[in-house]
């Protein structure tokens, strides 16, 4: 009885960020890449995986691998200039897909959504995922590849990493010595314009205690 109470009471208290997520065909596939990778991996050896060296093809690629590069090319970035590397959140990266995947679908750049009242803030997003932080912070990123692709999952994530390392403000989020948590989602747009293909992406930053 105490049992089937208990399960009640999380199903009554369950982020409702789930129902955005259902929405995400990509996100629902199944994946080594959506949670194992960042407890068995760093950069280094996320980088010699034969997948991260695959070429992503916008048509029917693996968004949990695109994810994980992103995050791990933003540790390699922390590494290097002698930071603590990041910690990797299920929640943060749940709400950067739900925030990218927006940014797609309604046809907008922005950190602020307009289009969907729930998922207006950084913070409205977090807060679907059951995340209070101490603070947080955000960058997105509009970025393109050369079609027909040539590109692997590894070098369209440092592509991403190194347009926000070349932008003072996105710079500084990404340097910051006050996160401790970090996750990311890139995802492409759903045409091709011009002889390229345009990628948005979202990175969410916290710090828990």
């Amino acid at each position: 009885m105490i049992k089937n109470l208990l399960l009640l009471v999380l199903v009554l208290f369950k982020p409702d960020g789930d129902k955005f997520l259902n929405e995400c065909a990509l996100y629902q596939k199944d994946s080594y890449f959506k949670q194992k990778v960042y407890a068995e991996h760093n950069f280094k050896s996320f980088s010699n995986l034969k997948e991260a060296n695959e070429i992503v093809g916008p048509e029917s690629y693996d968004l949990h691998l695109l994810n994980a590069g992103v995050f791990f090319a933003t540790n390699k970035v922390r590494e290097d200039k002698r930071l603590q590397p990041l910690v990797f959140s299920s929640a943060l990266r749940d709400a950067a897909v739900i925030h990218t995947q927006q940014m797609i679908e309604k046809r907008f750049f922005d950190h602020m959504n307009n289009k969907t009242r729930k998922l207006h803030s950084p913070d409205d997003r977090l807060k679907l995922f059951g995340v209070n932080p101490t603070a947080m912070g955000e960058n997105i990123d509009l970025n393109y590849i050369a079609m027909p692709s040539k590109t692997t999952y590894l070098q369209l994530a440092n592509k991403i990493v190194d347009a926000w390392m070349h932008s003072t403000p996105h710079r500084k989020t990404m340097l910051s010595k006050t996160y401790s948590h970090l996750g990311c989602a890139a995802a492409f747009e759903e045409k091709d314009k011009n002889g390229v293909r345009y990628v948005k992406a979202t990175q969410d930053y916290s710090l828990e205690k």
